[in-house]
This record gives C-alpha cells, sequence and structure tokens, in this order.
C-alpha cells in the first residue's frame, strides 16, 4: 500500500494531532466499515508517533491511504465540533465542556491553552483546521487517487431498489 511522507510545523502537528484524537474518541474508529474488525494500521499508530514531535519545532507523518481518508474525515468533524464548541454546556463540577466526543475538550485545552480562557477562540482553531486541511487535500490527491476503486472485499451493491418485492 502506497505511503506518504508529511512535514508539519509544529502549529499544523498541534492540528493533525487533534483531529487524530477526534477521530479516535469516536467509537468504532478503527474498525473496518466491511468486516468490523480492527484495522491494521489506523490512526492510533499515527498518533504514537506524532505525540513525541509535538514539541519540537516540526513533524513528520507517514500515511497510507485508509490513515489518510481517515485524517481528513477526522479534520472535518473537529471542524464541526470547534465551530460549536463555545455553545456547548460546560459540565457541572468538573472541567471542559459537554463534547459529543470524549477526551476532545481536555485535548484542545491541552492543545491550545488559550481556548479555556476565550472559548470564541475555538472558531479560529476551526478555521486554521479548515486550512490545513485544504493544505492537505492538494498533498494527498495523488495517494487518495487510487481510493475511487472499490475494495476487495466491499460488498457488492444491491440492484433491488424496493425492498419489499417486486417493482409497483
Amino acid at each position: 500500500m502506497p505511503i506518504t511522507t508529511i512535514q508539519l510545523p509544529q502549529e499544523d502537528a498541534r492540528l493533525v494531532f487533534l483531529a487524530v484524537a477526534y477521530h479516535l474518541g469516536r467509537p468504532g474508529s478503527e474498525l473496518d466499515p466491511y468486516t468490523k474488525q480492527p484495522v491494521d494500521h489506523g490512526l492510533a499508530e499515527v498518533a504514537a508517533r506524532l505525540q513525541p514531535q509535538l514539541g519540537g519545532n516540526a513533524a513528520t507523518i507517514d500515511l497510507n491511504q485508509d490513515q489518510a481518508r481517515r485524517l481528513l474525515s477526522g479534520m472535518l468533524g473537529t471542524i464541526s465540533e470547534l465551530k460549536s464548541y463555545p455553545m456547548l454546556e460546560l459540565r457541572a463540577g468538573q472541567d471542559g465542556r459537554r463534547s459529543s466526543v470524549p477526551g476532545f475538550d481536555r485535548t484542545l485545552l491541552h492543545l491550545f491553552p488559550e481556548v479555556e480562557e476565550d472559548a470564541h477562540l475555538a472558531d479560529d482553531v476551526a478555521e486554521r483546521m479548515l486550512l490545513l486541511r485544504r493544505r492537505l487535500d492538494e498533498a494527498l490527491a495523488g495517494l487518495l487517487a487510487t481510493l475511487e476503486e472499490a475494495p476487495e472485499h466491499a460488498p457488492k451493491p444491491n440492484r433491488r431498489w424496493w425492498p419489499f418485492g417486486g417493482r409497483r
């Protein structure tokens, strides 16, 4: 499976790590959609390689096609979560807000502590995430071009459009 290496400045590395954390927080995110078995190389591997590099000036990650697809999807989900973050209710007696993804607010505040003082700064993080996603779309275009083909183990589409028998 082809692999692409991506160099990320420190700010972009934090954004990617936030998107990976969002992705990993969703139930079933690391399961194959067809077999429902854990994937061999998911974003957990990327997180393990990226986390020690967050303190440096730059980070390097390697992505295969599935990881790239999952990362881009996680970035979209993160953008949605960040846009709604200022409106989320504060948890009673706990730190953070009621995010739809467990641990998201803790990771966000760790990577971007300025959001704790002003939750509306999450919009700025979302904007930077969107810009990074657009750049990654271009950088990963060649790698993702082969994803247009259906995987070998994908179920065949059902030709019957009416679920109750013959046509009316």
